[in-house]
């Protein structure tokens, strides 16, 4: 608990060794008589000219070796220059405090600076407690050191009430402070009363405001003062428009952020680094890469903040090539990386499946040797996870001394993904056992290792434990793992049922998740239903009646699968393209069906012949029925073999060591015929592939896949 302060407290306990010089009347007088004898002390230029202690020590004892003792006026000179200068030159200064027969309230705002500037906030307020019962009355310089030492707001709250009561509540000085303590202890209503009272509102003083709500997420409060800062015609200075744009940043607010770019360029105020920064953060935030990279070009001088923004920036926009492009401009400009960078690469890493490039970062994370906090080591764990490469990722995990929710989430999820639902499940369990609470995105993790792993009545269990245990409501993507478990399972009514009684509208992801299941287990009935609501919702998604027609075809009802396809002509809708990315030799490599744009097409085309030819005499047989157009029995064979991920698969074959595994990343699901004949790629070639495609991770080895055939 903090020591309460009081103008009339009983003397509390020193805080340090060196106490206050004691003072009644008598030895004050004492000292004054002495003081009125002595001299400025000569050495005094010398002591002005001092920039390290070690010279500061040796004016001092020169001083000493000359008098009794140093006069008030150098020993506070002594004093200003220990407490301001590094951590520990504080016991000094405190040493030499206590040689001053009579010091000043100066001396003591330089020891109570000296506090604050070291983080030494407990000893600071001490210390004004200790000075008041000294009866050395505080100016308008010892309050402002108090505010920035105060971290508990009924200790910030007290000393407001003894700057009132000692007549200082009208110093805008003391007034800025006191805000600023205010917002540091998340008291914005008490720091907006502050600002409310002020007479005459300096800009600093709207920058401080301005600025506690950015600080604090309230970027509209924010950006509604700056109005009115406007209003009052008061002119920002550059702390103003950094806050400001912090506040547009955070609100994705681009017209005001463009607002304050105009005003810069009208007024002159100059594009310094810190402005810049924040201005290219906004743009990149709002998805205006080419504003971003205009300011970004033209700066003379780019630092590391800058380099992350824009790397951060083409990350969150998905654009995972130019921030890995970015990284390799900044390597060649000679500033190195910081664990924002890292995260933000890996990242890109992450969603390109770029397994091999992740590595070389995190190579360079260790030569370089910075920091893994929990940020990074999640980042790692997740990047390793959902590369496919799930050993590493437990590696990372067991090695990091510190883990929150994210980083057990990061595992579970990637456990799960992989197929491992019983190994997902027991780190689930440790997670417990850590007394570390698990959020909704874990419970993501814990229903799909459930569904994974055929645990059906563990995984209800789970589900009930949400609301009940944790106090999280399930949502749509909570829904959606019980309908793929339950589907999964074949228990396609109950799966129906819960749909039908979910507190809120199914999405396309239930939905499809029901319409899967009903594939696998060959209900038409409650197919048919599914597709019908999947429309209403999305008519012009593909993916629902390519669905339905290969169900048809599953079923042989070849002409319900021809009016489905004819539905799509008429309606002009077009299955979404696919993609499939490899990475070889830290090069990602992607792919579009019949794609003969790579420079070593030829190449791949004999070897994905090669492949086809293997294959076939392995008794593969091309599944036909997902191909939509009408044509003969050889065209829908050539279709099926110019499929992208088949593409990036022969390109794996042609470029890497015989028995390496082979990591493809696709931006849909992948096809049944992609699916059987990668099963038999696995056993005819010896290799493990690993395709993670929209949904899932499948690990294909020796002849089967980890998802069972269900995707």
């Amino acid at each position: 608990m903090a020591t309460p302060l009081s103008l009339h407290h009983p003397r509390p306990p020193l805080p340090t060794e060196y106490p206050l010089p004691l003072r009644n009347a008598a030895t004050t007088a004492n000292n004054n008589n002495i003081n009125s004898q002595i001299q400025l002390h000569p050495c005094l230029l010398s002591l002005e000219k001092c920039t390290t202690m070690s010279q500061l020590k040796q004016i001092h004892a020169q001083m000493l070796r000359t008098c009794l003792f140093v006069d008030p006026f150098s020993a506070s000179k002594i004093v200003a220059f220990c407490a301001l200068h590094d951590s520990g030159s504080l016991p000094y200064a405190r040493l030499v405090f206590n040689q001053i027969p009579n010091p000043t309230t100066f001396t003591c705002n330089s020891i109570i600076r000296g506090y604050t500037n070291k983080n030494l906030p407990r000893q600071a307020i001490l210390f004004y407690q200790l000075m008041m019962l000294q009866g050395l009355d505080p100016d308008r310089f010892t309050f402002p050191s108090l505010f920035k030492s105060c971290g508990v707001l009924c200790e910030g709250k007290q000393l407001h009430c003894h700057s009132t009561k000692l007549g200082f509540a009208s110093d805008a000085y003391i007034q800025n402070t006191l805000m600023n303590m205010y917002s540091n202890c998340g008291c914005l209503v008490s720091a907006r009363k502050v600002f409310d009272k002020m007479v005459n509102k300096s800009v600093v003083s709207w920058a401080t405001m301005i600025g506690a709500y950015a600080q604090w997420d309230l970027p509209h409060e924010a950006i509604k003062l700056f109005r009115r800062m406007e209003i009052a015609s008061v002119k920002p200075n550059e702390i103003t428009l950094v806050n400001v744009l912090t506040a547009c940043a955070r609100s994705r607010d681009l017209e005001t952020a463009k607002q304050v770019h105009k005003y810069i360029d009208e007024t002159g105020i100059g594009f310094h680094t810190v402005l810049t920064s924040a201005l290219m953060d906004v743009y990149c935030k709002c998805g205006c890469y080419p504003l971003a990279r205009d300011l970004f070009n033209k700066m003379p001088e780019k630092n590391l903040f800058c380099w992350n923004i824009m790397i951060n920036g083409h990350v969150e926009d998905s654009d995972y090539e130019e921030a890995l492009s970015l990284f390799n401009e900044m390597q060649l400009s000679g500033v190195k990386g910081d664990k924002v960078t890292m995260a933000s690469l890996l990242i890109a890493c992450t969603h390109l499946g770029a397994l091999e490039l992740g590595k070389w970062l995190h190579v360079y994370i260790e030569k370089e040797k910075i920091e893994v906090d929990v940020a990074l080591g999640t980042a790692l764990v997740d990047m390793y996870a959902k590369c496919g490469s799930i050993e590493s990722a437990m590696r990372v995990f067991q090695e990091m001394p510190e883990k929150d929710v994210m980083t057990w989430t990061a595992l579970i999820v990637g456990l799960a993904m992989c197929g491992q639902g019983l190994k997902a499940l027991e780190l689930f369990h440790e997670m417990q056992m850590s007394e570390v609470k698990p959020d909704a995105i874990t419970f993501v993790g814990v229903l799909a290792a459930c569904s994974h792993a055929g645990l059906v009545n563990e995984g209800i269990a789970y589900f009930n434990s949400m609301p009940n245990k944790y106090g999280i409501q399930p949502s749509i993507e909570h829904y959606g793992c019980m309908v793929d478990m339950l589907g999964r399972a074949g228990r396609i009514a109950e799966a129906e049922d819960l749909i039908q009684n979910m507190p809120m509208a199914p999405d396309y992801f239930v939905l499809v998740g029901l319409l899967s299941a009903c594939r696998i287990h060959g209900n038409l009935v409650v197919a048919e239903r599914a597709a019908q609501q999947l429309i209403e919702l999305d008519p012009k998604n593909g993916g629902t009646y390519v669905l339905l027609s290969n169900i048809y075809s599953s079923m042989k009802n070849w002409e319900a699968a021809k009016k489905m396809r004819e539905l799509m002509v008429e309606r002009n809708i077009k299955k979404p393209p696919g993609c499939s990315a490899i990475e070889v030799g830290g090069v990602v490599h992607e792919f579009v069906k019949g794609d003969v744009s790579h420079p070593q097409s030829s190449e791949i085309y004999e070897t994905l012949d090669d492949m086809m030819r293997r294959l076939k005499s392995a008794g593969y047989v091309p599944d036909k029925s997902e191909v939509l157009f009408d044509m003969d029995e050889k065209e829908k064979e050539n279709e099926l073999s110019l499929h992208s991920e088949k593409l990036a698969i022969a390109f794996g074959l042609l470029s890497t060591t015989p028995g390496t595994p082979i990591r493809v990343v696709k931006n849909l699901r992948v096809c049944s015929d992609c699916h059987s004949a990668m099963k038999f790629i696995s056993e005819v070639y010896n290799r493990e592939i690993i395709v993670r495609d929209r949904n899932r991770f499948h690990h294909f080895t020796k002849g089967s896949c980890s998802c069972r055939d269900f995707w």
